[in-house]
């Protein structure tokens, strides 16, 4: 009997050391989010910038103690080629891989993809839900009609850029004659749209003169006979939403034509696109839209460490700072929901503020909307940290323009959304 009891009691003692294993090795299971992007094929290169980024700002997180009390934060790399049908293959995989979290940006159409795929999902199987954190797809109606509480959208989008553009664009009266150059797909079209509305509301002084949209993702290689369509129309400046090899090309097919226009651009900034024209982007004059620039004066210190080390590190000029945001608030979420689930966090991250680069952003609980102040600055050869990409110093660098407000980027939106 008593040999029995003892037994026993080891057994029970070895149950109970096995389940306090096994419940310490779940507290300390890294939480893998995974990131959707190009990796291969012609938009790659930006791709692999997004993948090196959200892994050093994962780095931060972890160095600086995880969360929920010490887990760490994993990227889980997942590449779509920039097709529709890989994406949907690695959407499948990210469930299959028990993902609760999901990175993507590059590529709108692939943005509606994800966001259709993962509300199908979650409202079939509601104990593995995820979360869709959106880092760059702009298109508009991602936070009006199609909002969706599984997706929060950290950059701001297409409305809130071109405001911001043709707010500047208002405060010059040299800029009589615009023509509009855009992607045919979800974000160009909504870029298009916006910037239609937009000019009559804040520049009603401008003209346009010209609106097409192009075949995007490079390729359109000759941007000849748009530029002459350009040139007949007498625009001084072009409006554009262009980016990659696209954007690289028609910078470089203006400056070997002599357009005499200068460009107010979304993504002519990108450091790849920079590395892609060099000094032909001062020669058009070239503007961007950003969150911050790492010239901007009164940056606060963290931001100005950080570019530093990731510069460091990657031998690449920071250039989207809200990538650090959406890494950041979500580890500030887990720790606020005090857990991993993709509901609780959620709720969590609605309306939670964050200290930006020019001020205070915040996720709007409304529709998901991160709202921001934004920077319009122009390609220089003048300036103290110069552009540099994959070592490369490129002896260019943006000055600001002028800052536009969150009071002047923010929108209403049409927003209705269904919460769990």
């Amino acid at each position: 009997m008593g040999k029995t009891n003892l037994s026993t009691g080891l057994a029970g003692l070895a149950l109970t050391a096995a389940i306090a294993w096994s419940g310490a090795a779940s507290a300390a299971e890294n939480i893998r989010i995974g990131l959707i992007e190009p990796l291969s094929g012609r938009i790659a290169a930006v791709g692999q910038d997004a993948l090196n980024s959200f892994e050093f700002n994962v780095e931060q997180i972890n160095a600086g103690g995880g969360v929920l009390g010490g887990r760490k934060l994993e990227i889980v790399p997942l590449d779509n080629a920039m097709n529709a049908e890989k994406t949907t293959q690695q959407l499948k995989k990210a469930v299959d891989l028990g993902l609760r979290y999901v990175i993507q940006g590059i590529g709108s159409n692939h943005a509606l993809n994800i966001i259709e795929f993962i509300g199908k999902h979650n409202k079939r199987h509601p104990d593995k839900s995820i979360l869709f954190l959106n880092q760059s797809a702009v298109t508009t109606a991602f936070t009006n009609e199609l909002c969706s509480f599984w997706h929060f959208r950290f950059d701001a989008n297409v409305d809130m850029k071109v405001a911001a553009l043709v707010t500047q664009m208002s405060k010059d009266p040299d800029i009589k004659k615009v023509y509009m150059l855009n992607q045919n797909y979800a974000y160009g079209k909504s870029f298009q749209a916006a910037a239609q509305r937009l000019l009559k509301e804040r520049a009603d002084h401008i003209e346009l003169v010209g609106n097409e949209l192009i075949v995007p993702f490079g390729k359109v290689q000759d941007f000849t006979p748009f530029i002459a369509k350009i040139k007949a129309s007498g625009a001084d400046t072009i409006l554009t939403g262009n980016w990659g090899p696209d954007m690289t090309r028609f910078v470089k097919g203006a400056v070997a034509s002599g357009l005499p226009a200068q460009f107010y651009t979304v993504y002519g900034g990108i450091t790849s696109s920079v590395g892609g024209y060099g000094s032909d982007g001062k020669k058009v004059k070239l503007k961007q839209v950003t969150e911050f620039h790492e010239n901007q004066e009164g940056l606060p210190a963290d931001v100005i460490e950080f570019g530093a080390a990731f510069l460091g590190k990657y031998k690449d000029t920071w250039y989207t700072d809200r990538q650090r945001w959406l890494i950041a608030m979500l580890a500030q979420a887990i720790d606020k929901a005090g857990s991993d689930d993709p509901t609780a966090v959620g709720k969590a991250m609605e309306g939670m503020t964050f200290a930006g680069p020019m001020g205070e952003v915040k996720m709007r609980a409304e529709d998901h909307q991160m709202q921001m102040p934004l920077v319009i600055s122009s390609l220089t050869e003048t300036y103290e940290k110069p552009i540099v990409y994959k070592g490369t110093d490129y002896g260019l660098a943006f000055a600001t323009d002028g800052v536009i407000s969150r009071a002047d980027t923010t929108l209403p939106t049409t927003c209705q959304m269904n919460r769990p």
